[in-house]
């Protein structure tokens, strides 16, 4: 702690304030400002949560907002004039790629992503900071730039990501270009998705409409609060009157009846499920709130994410959920199709992985694979590899690569070479053998492991690959065990697992999966059809 004097009195404040404010004020011109920390009494829950409904206004009213990434440090000299260089050249593309090109080997992009992995972007309240200010100016130690620079020149790096991960490839190498950072990204992960980057859209998420305030609440997942209430009541500041309204600020409701609140009104308003898609239990994770399995604990931050907003799947096509909430809002009853139960799963990838450990995920996926298609004809053997393949990367190929056979080619010859090339002692089977050496596919051998990072990796993490009864095959949470229930819920975007659980016929929510074949309504289908049987499933 340091100290001020406040109006004649020594005030105790943070370090990082006490940096924020030498850095803001003036010799000779004295400077209004308002810091929450200071202007609300942070033990007192009535002033806070009558504050809390009025900051947005505060902010909103403000001549200018500042924010402090504090002191100089990882070279952020550095990153500041990097970031002006990429903010004027923004219309470019030729010379965005040149000014990145020219940055190999000296320490300016790996100065960027160290302030874009700073402690500010992580914070909460920042988000409605930014979203409500007219103006802001950002500080790092000496330097300070308008906010539109940040902005600007975490667009381009968005708009630029391949050219990032092509000089700044990440995978393991002993290339200096290679690194992960601290927070275990790459830099092109730190550039696009960390920073400005971390905040939400709010204008693009508005127009969702109803899903609004869910989809604020998932963005902002990762973001840190002191009280994990603040979840909800930190995010009330950028939201509609209606909404606002609904959730009013009281600090002596419960963390548990705080978080039911947003699925209860998320469910009744919008009429989707996708919300208990967000209750992620792998790694296992135990709640002090008690929640309920089909509740996400916002105040947890999951490696692993779900997979409905991600790649707009369809499972229950324009069906509109059918649940109620029982037993004082406890349990969730809901209706849905029955697909099949599990019967084989595979290991489970966890969230702080390496690239050897989609290798391995893969090496035992595809043994098992192996296992029960070895009856197989050529020709069905093929089909089974392809949709294989389509599931490990959820059936979504980039541009150009949508043919189930081109696409079976890529995925075996990705994986193959690197195993090759990293475990140059484990043999390989002849028929994964044949695609080490694939050069027709036009994959450098540079651009493999964001290759794998992009397509595949980033799919596998948190989850595990696993057969059904009746041979479907699918990818979902890690948390699955064998005899697990496959479900289509109607009013969700993705099928979902759930475990028989006591002696009453109850269920708890396992997790979200991908199930090959039926991420776009063909349960729907089957069952008006008389294929598949509707049945109510009650969670706990």
């Amino acid at each position: 702690m340091r100290k001020i004097l406040l109006e004649g009195a020594s005030f105790p404040v943070g370090v990082n304030l006490h940096g924020a404010l030498e850095a803001i004020r003036e010799k000779n011109v004295p400077v209004l400002i308002w810091v929450d920390a200071i202007c609300i009494d942070q033990q007192n829950k009535d002033e806070r949560a009558q504050q809390v409904q009025l900051m947005s206004h505060i902010y909103g009213r403000a001549t200018s907002v500042t924010i402090w990434l504090g002191h100089e440090a990882d070279d952020s000299q550095l990153a500041v004039k990097f970031l002006e260089d990429v903010a004027d050249y923004a219309d470019s593309p030729q010379r965005i790629e040149h000014l990145i090109s020219t940055h190999v080997g000296d320490p300016s992009v790996p100065a960027v992503a160290c302030l874009f992995e700073r402690d500010y972007w992580r914070r909460l309240w920042v988000v409605q900071e930014v979203f409500n200010a007219k103006d802001i100016t950002v500080y790092c130690g000496s330097s300070k730039l308008p906010w539109s620079v940040y902005k600007s020149a975490s667009a381009v790096f968005k708009r630029h990501k391949s050219v990032i991960n092509y000089y700044f490839p990440g995978g393991g190498t002993h290339d200096p270009r290679d690194r992960i950072s601290q927070t275990g990204f790459t830099y092109a992960q730190s550039l696009v998705y960390q920073g400005p980057s971390s905040l939400p859209d709010v204008a693009a998420l508005t127009r969702r409409g109803e899903e609004f305030l869910f989809d604020v609440m998932r963005v902002c997942r990762p973001k840190l609060c002191a009280d994990a209430r603040d979840k909800v009541f930190g995010i009330l500041g950028i939201m509609p009157e209606e909404i606002r309204n609904e959730f009013p600020v009281d600090y002596n409701l419960s963390l548990k009846e705080v978080y039911i609140n947003v699925v209860d009104y998320l469910i009744s308003t919008t009429e989707y499920l996708d919300i208990i898609c967000q209750s992620i239990h792998f790694p296992r994770h135990t709640s002090m709130a008690n929640l309920p399995s089909w509740v996400p604990d916002w105040s947890h931050v999951p490696g692993a994410t779900a997979l409905g907003r991600n790649f707009e799947f369809s499972a229950s096509g324009t069906r509109k959920a059918d649940c109620r909430l029982l037993d004082e809002r406890r349990k969730l009853e809901l209706s849905a199709v029955y697909l099949d139960r599990v019967s084989e799963r595979g290991i489970a990838v966890g969230t702080l992985t390496t690239a050897a450990d989609y290798l391995m995920a893969f090496i035992h996926w595809r043994a098992l694979l192996l296992g029960i298609i070895e009856p197989q004809s050529e020709d069905g053997r093929t089909t089974m590899e392809e949709a294989f393949c389509r599931t490990l990367s959820l059936d979504q190929q980039p541009p150009g690569w949508e043919d189930p056979h081109l696409w079976h080619a890529a995925c075996y010859h990705i994986f193959s070479s690197l195993i090759h090339e990293r475990l140059p002692h484990l043999p390989l089977d002849d028929d994964l053998a044949r695609f080490v050496k694939a050069r027709a596919l036009g994959i450098r051998p540079e651009a493999r492991s964001s290759f794998l990072q992009e397509h595949f990796g980033g799919r596998m993490i948190g989850r595990c690959f696993c057969m059904s009864k009746n041979g479907l095959m699918g990818m979902g949470s890690g948390f699955m065990t064998i005899g697990d229930v496959i479900v289509v819920p109607l009013g969700c975007s993705t099928p979902i697992l759930i475990r028989p659980e006591g002696p009453g016929g109850e269920y708890r929510f396992v997790g979200d999966i991908y199930v090959h074949g039926y991420m776009h309504g063909r349960a729907m289908d089957e069952w008006k059809k008389g294929k598949r049987d509707m049945g109510k499933y009650l969670l706990h």
